[in-house]
């Protein structure tokens, strides 16, 4: 299994808001949840990394607008072009039923920058959507998350060592 950080930005052009990592979160259907696209991927960093997703694969839902983490979310399959033939791997499907943070982490937070200073996904600039995360990164954020949703402890544990 593969970790992955997910970027969404809600403020879009001409700072109407856009998409919100809540609308993940609040989906109540049992199909999978479509996420990314030619016009929200852009980015061929971003594309290589969706190239190497797999189904199950963790990902961190990151609001880069408001610096927060807000839950977790498992690929419900690989990474795909969403205009096949092109080479883009603009596109992930994730599984319902994701982990939704009741305190979300905002990754400048005093208590949590120290952290998150050096997890690369996180550092300025940054520039993409997708991000991969390494193993002792993993470690590290998931010790931040319990950190700020103690009584989550064992939902955040449980659905990160979840298998497809």
């Amino acid at each position: 299994m593969r970790a992955w950080v997910y970027k969404v930005n809600s403020r879009g052009q001409g700072g109407v808001r856009d998409w919100h990592f809540d609308q993940y979160f609040r989906y109540r259907g049992r199909q999978r949840f479509e996420m990314g696209g030619a016009e929200r991927i852009r980015s061929p960093s971003s594309w290589a990394c969706l190239r190497r997703v797999r189904a199950g694969d963790l990902f961190f839902c990151y609001q880069s607008d408001e610096r927060k983490l807000y839950g977790l979310a498992r690929a419900a399959g690989p990474g795909y072009e969403s205009l096949p033939g092109l080479g883009r791997y603009d596109s992930i499907d994730f599984r319902p039923g994701g982990l939704r943070l009741k305190n979300p982490v905002g990754v400048s937070h005093p208590q949590a920058r120290e952290v998150f200073r050096h997890v690369r996904a996180f550092t300025v600039p940054s520039r993409g959507t997708i991000h991969a995360v390494a193993t002792d990164e993993l470690r590290a954020v998931l010790r931040q998350l319990v950190a700020f949703n103690p009584d989550q402890r064992q939902a955040i544990l449980r659905f990160a060592k979840s298998r497809p």
